[in-house]
């Protein structure tokens, strides 16, 4: 019996980016199926190879997988030609160049769509293709400290603080993934590409609809409160007593469940702890006298009775112990991979689950210029000029 094509089996696209905004919006592309073509700088390659030192590391093997590999030096004519004949025969172009460097290398949307009228065509920067900063580099955090969520991210009296990842780019990349899919839609339907102009400032903004929606009602610059929902409570991180349990209360039904698993039912009476208002003013006796019940029992046992409750609550694990969870195990959220140049590397796998068409990984990261050839031929070029080429260092071999 054959197999399924995937959702996105036929689709051509051309990866101009590096490091993982960009580069990661093309791996999902090809998670479901895309032929995705990355484009390397003959010799040195993603900066992402570097971070081990030998042309392979495991976090360019997750960023990259399931995508042939070329190196053609577009600080030449004839490599910045090649680049072009490739994206005119592209249905997707994706690249992250400051704004005005792919143009000034003859790649950028005007070129390709000159020759390609209906490319989609991604540009991936930190601060958009036009305004004050777009001439800015932009990385993850750059990005979070001008979006504001560092500013919302720390303990009280604390510095603002990153968040952990690289969220700024994977954000970034998730929405040009979903924007870029979309623009295909439309594709589909009226015959028109068209230029998507994807930041990372707008992405990390965009993970922070509520807390925004808070300020423009309040007017109030928001404080940073650690662990705890500044509009909810309890909504927050407890300890218990060998680790921490994180406990969302939406509703007065779920308060008084969770009273009363918790054993203090007299936390649901209270004047003090009656309404989600009251409970904001007396934050932190309510939290002194949950902890207090807390430190009877573990971080599993209490999961357990909250669950049996019907109380939204979860633990905090270290990041080790994420790997155990029988959930993240039973979901598949971790694929090893046999990468040459490096061994077997465990990355994460494809975050949704489609019942006909599901996203699979068919091939490890390219070596630098691993599929030059493979894929120059495809053009049409002969063995002889391809041998040239790489002679003056146009491209690179693998």
């Amino acid at each position: 019996m054959a197999e399924t094509p995937a959702m996105l089996d036929g689709l051509r696209v051309l990866d101009l980016s590096r490091v993982i905004a960009g580069p990661y919006c093309a791996t999902l592309m090809a998670d479901l199926g895309a032929d995705v073509v990355k484009v390397e700088r003959p010799g040195r390659g993603d900066d992402l190879r570097a971070w081990r030192g030998d042309g392979m590391s495991a976090t360019f093997a997750a960023i990259n997988r399931n995508k042939r590999g070329i190196a053609v030096d577009m600080q030449q004519a004839e490599g910045a030609g090649l680049v072009l004949e490739l994206a005119g025969r592209a249905d997707v172009v994706v690249e992250n160049f400051l704004p005005g460097v792919a143009d000034k290398l003859g790649v950028g949307y005007a070129a390709v769509s000159a020759v390609n009228p209906p490319v989609i065509y991604v540009s991936v920067t930190g601060f958009g293709q036009t305004g004050p900063h777009a001439k800015r580099a932009g990385y993850n955090t750059i990005a979070q400290g001008v979006s504001g969520i560092m500013a919302l991210t720390g303990m009280p009296g604390g510095p603002p603080t990153k968040v952990g990842g690289s969220v700024a780019d994977l954000a970034a990349g998730f929405l040009a993934f979903g924007v870029a899919n979309a623009a295909l839609v439309h594709r589909q339907r009226t015959g028109r590409g068209q230029h998507l102009d994807v930041s990372l400032l707008a992405s990390t903004l965009a993970l922070l609809p509520d807390p925004v929606a808070h300020y423009f009602d309040s007017g109030k610059r928001p404080p940073r409160v650690g662990n705890r929902n500044p509009n909810l409570t309890p909504a927050e991180a407890f300890r218990t007593k060998d680790g921490w349990v994180q406990v969302v209360i939406m509703n007065p039904d779920q308060y008084t469940r969770f009273a009363k698993a918790l054993g203090d039912e007299a936390l649901a009476t209270d004047p003090k702890f009656q309404t989600n208002d009251t409970r904001l003013v007396h934050h932190d006796e309510l939290r002194a006298r949950i902890e207090a019940a807390l430190a009877h029992a573990t971080t599993a046992t209490w999961v357990e009775r909250f669950e049996a409750a019907q109380v939204a609550a979860g633990p905090i694990y270290e990041f080790d112990e994420v790997f155990e969870d029988p959930q993240v195990k039973h979901l598949g959220l971790v694929a090893e991979v046999d990468q040459p140049g490096y061994g077997k590397v465990k990355m994460l796998a494809f975050p949704v689950r489609a019942v006909a068409t599901p996203a699979r990984i068919r091939r490890p990261a390219p070596l630098l210029g691993e599929h030059t050839a493979e894929v120059l031929a495809e053009l049409g070029l002969a063995r002889a000029e391809i041998e040239r080429l790489t002679a003056r260092g146009v491209v690179a071999v693998a």
